[in-house]
């Protein structure tokens, strides 16, 4: 015990461990304010909303528009969002056009809503897509009204009867076409079942940096048996009572217990107690690693190299990963320690 106690120590007062420690810590609390906690949000698409008209279903439109999971919608006055658009922080401005409810409820659909969109942007003609998505439910409600009033000129329901029974239709499991849409490389028998979106993509590339944070750490921790090999502390560590193997294991545990924090809070970075369990075991087999090559190689200028290769190349690796599983890359990225890493969190 004395031997793991020392260890500590030696870890604790390592200056360039201590500053990589700090600064990973720094990192990744930047990605817990920062990337992780909208990613979802801001992997929408910015686009300003301007709402000219306030009758009741411009007021449908602008709620079904800020509900639409990809768009991120900016409320501003208009001109307000027009310094918005030349700055670059929006890719279009909607305009609810005032008299829009009017010229719905009289089947007028042209003219009901104007885009501002910057030069060659090629995004607005989606965007007025998923907008015009949303507008084509209250045109089709009022236009089948029309034509069911016509049908039964007596005791037909009035407009908000009706809204409510074809409200109470379409969300009805009974009346519901359920379209379910799987993509899949027909040489994959697999078939992937999760829906892959902008946020996801996010957080796998969140992971993947938790994970070269991590092995850069484990890395540096390690670096400090080669110094004592070229010192000679690590004969001097030899006249420790006990046997070899006992003594190896408490400075592996203390090189463990030093970083272990870090994995823990890598882990809390995901919120689930699943992503702080595979940080810790992904910890562990690092500093087993590092350990052994430190220990084996015994000059810091060789480990120093192969850490490098290491990190760099696992982290490679781990985000090629990432994107071989949209577009179909070599099976055998995925089991990359990185790879299994990212893919146990996310």
């Amino acid at each position: 015990m004395s031997r793991f106690i020392l260890r500590l120590k030696i870890c604790l007062k390592d200056r360039t461990a201590g500053i990589c420690y700090f600064v990973s810590v720094i990192v990744m609390f930047a990605l817990l304010m920062g990337l992780s906690s909208v990613a979802e949000e801001r992997s929408a698409v910015p686009v300003g909303m301007y709402v000219a008209d306030d009758s009741e279903e411009a007021a449908l439109l602008a709620e079904k528009m800020r509900n639409t999971p990809s768009l991120y919608i900016y409320e501003e006055s208009l001109d307000d969002l027009k310094e918005l658009l030349l700055d670059g922080y929006i890719n279009s401005i909607f305009i609810i056009e005032e008299g829009y409810g009017a010229r719905v409820r009289n089947k007028d659909v042209d003219d009901l809503v104007t885009v501002i969109s910057g030069k060659d942007d090629q995004m607005s003609v989606m965007i007025s897509d998923i907008v015009a998505g949303a507008m084509m439910y209250e045109i089709c409600l009022n236009k089948s009204y029309r034509l069911y009033k016509d049908s039964l000129p007596t005791n037909a329901l009035d407009k908000q009867q009706y809204s409510a029974y074809i409200r109470e239709l379409y969300d009805s499991n009974d009346f519901a076409f359920n379209f379910e849409a799987v993509y899949r490389d027909p040489k994959v028998k697999k078939i992937e079942e999760r829906q892959v979106t902008n946020g996801m993509i996010y957080k796998q590339m969140i992971a993947g940096m938790l994970a070269m944070l991590l092995c850069l750490m484990a890395f540096v921790s390690c670096n400090c048996f080669c110094m004592e090999y070229e010192n000679g502390v690590a004969y001097r560590l030899k006249e420790f009572p006990g046997s070899r193997i006992p003594k190896e294991m408490m400075d592996f545990l203390g090189i463990f217990m030093y970083t272990l924090p870090l994995s823990i809070v890598a882990g809390l970075l995901f919120s689930d107690i699943k992503a702080v369990i595979a940080s810790i075991v992904y910890l562990l087999i690092l500093c087993a690693v590092c350990t052994f090559i430190s220990k084996a190689v015994k000059k810091t200028e060789s480990y120093q190299l192969v850490g490098a290769v290491l990190v760099i190349g696992l982290g490679i690796l781990g985000f090629v990963s990432v994107f071989s599983g949209l577009i179909g890359g070599p099976e055998f990225l995925k089991y990359t320690p990185n790879a299994v890493y990212i893919n146990l969190l996310v």
